[in-house]
This record gives structure tokens, C-alpha cells and sequence, in this order.
């Protein structure tokens, strides 16, 4: 419940905006996203080492030669998909 307020204040800017313009759907969503971050971290935990440290290996490598796509723009995107993948196997 502390993760979905957290989540709520963040996204909404609750308490600037009263939550009455905001409404239940939008902190319903937080409980949502707060329980879809939960499960994720869960999984994260349960991966063996051994499996994690290949999987970042084999990411970093990836970050390394990611730059030199035909698109900047497309090398853009892979380099924050990677980013967000390496940030979330390193915190759990």
C-alpha cells in the first residue's frame, strides 16, 4: 500500500492536485502498478546467480556495441531497453 501512495504522489502530484479531481481509477492503477512491480522484483529474485551474472554479461556486451546500428534513433531505444533490463538484474 506505501509503494501504490508512493507511485500515486509521484504520477498524480497528489497532494498539490486534491484527489477528488483526480479520482479512484488513477489510485486503483497505482495499486496495480505497485502490485506489477512487486511480482517483477519477486521473479528477479528467484533467477540463480549464476544465470543473472550471464544475463548481465551478455547485456553489457550488448550496450558495448549497440551504438553502431544503422539508426541513432534505433540505438537510442535498444540502449534504454538494455539500461532499464541491467538496472533491474543488478538491484535484486
Amino acid at each position: 500500500m506505501q509503494a501504490a501512495w508512493q507511485i500515486f504522489r509521484e504520477t498524480y502530484h497528489y497532494p498539490a492536485v486534491p484527489f477528488k479531481s483526480i479520482g479512484r481509477p488513477c489510485f486503483g492503477w497505482a495499486l496495480s502498478e505497485a502490485y506489477r512491480r512487486a511480482r517483477e522484483t519477486a521473479r528477479i529474485a528467484a533467477i540463480p546467480v549464476e544465470i543473472k551474472a550471464a544475463r548481465v554479461a551478455v547485456l553489457q556486451r550488448e550496450l558495448e556495441i549497440a551504438p553502431f546500428q544503422d539508426s541513432w534513433r534505433l540505438a537510442q531505444v535498444e540502449i534504454s531497453e538494455i539500461n532499464r533490463e541491467l538496472s533491474a538484474l543488478v538491484a535484486a
